[in-house]
């Protein structure tokens, strides 16, 4: 959720393709005494449009 801060899009999303593979993703919204859980197509979907970033389908190995 800290993207929607990130004006100068000066950050890069990395998205491990495992994540996308759930229904439901779970972040803090920039306070970590709450949680949000968002529908994964919705969270990589319009949420991150609504931040105007993209995002980059990684692959993640090593011990889980």
């Amino acid at each position: 959720m800290g993207l929607m801060n990130d004006h100068d899009n000066a950050v890069r999303l990395l998205v491990d393709e495992d994540v996308l593979k759930g229904e439901w993703v779970g972040c803090h919204p920039c306070i970590n005494t709450s949680s949000l859980r968002i529908k994964t197509k919705d969270m990589f979907g319009p949420v991150i449009k609504a931040m105007h970033h993209d995002m980059t389908v990684v692959k993640l190995t090593g011990e889980a």
